[in-house]
């Protein structure tokens, strides 16, 4: 098995916790905000799941541009904020599992960046260091989201503060 094969099949399983995490964490959020929040990067992590096992499949980079066509995850956090502000009459205090969840999703966006920062690294094929960049580009932003989300809610306490300030800030 060589290094890029061997890259994948880590990536896979980072992947697959991801997708588990995220999942169990929209079950435990009581906010419906946090909740598609967090089924949205259950489902960016599915597809970048897709596309490993499809690269691992024949090794080799086929057109993996087509599966980063959609939003990007700030571009769907907005979406997401739209569609549920009409549902939200009152606010709705993030709970210290919230907040947990928030931190140990910042830990394994860093762990998958650092992952897919060392594949980059390794890598002489320019197709190769285009994919783990936009991986590590899209880990970076779930990160990003996260950090300052949980920021946000350990100040103010408040889901429906942070979703007005990720609307007007831009994120």
């Amino acid at each position: 098995m060589n290094d890029f094969s061997k890259a994948i099949r880590t990536a896979i399983k980072l992947e697959e916790d991801g997708i588990d995490f995220y999942q169990k964490a929209s079950e435990k959020t009581s906010h419906p905000f946090g909740k598609k929040m967090f089924l949205s990067f259950a489902e960016d992590e599915k597809r970048h799941l897709t596309i490993l096992k499809e690269i691992l499949s024949d090794l080799k980079f086929s057109d993996f541009d087509r599966f980063f066509e959609e939003k990007k995850p700030r571009e769907k956090i907005k979406t997401i904020f739209r569609e549920v502000k009409s549902e939200i009459k009152e606010r709705i205090a993030a709970n210290s599992n919230e907040l947990e969840a928030l931190k140990i999703g910042m830990d394994m966006e860093s762990k998958s960046v650092e992952f897919y920062q060392g594949a980059l690294e390794k890598t002489q094929d320019s197709h190769q260091k285009a994919f783990f960049n936009r991986l590590i580009d899209e880990e970076k932003e779930h990160y990003e989201l996260l950090q300052n989300t949980r920021s946000y809610l350990k100040d103010s306490g408040e889901w429906f503060l942070w979703e007005e300030k990720a609307l007007l800030d831009g994120g």
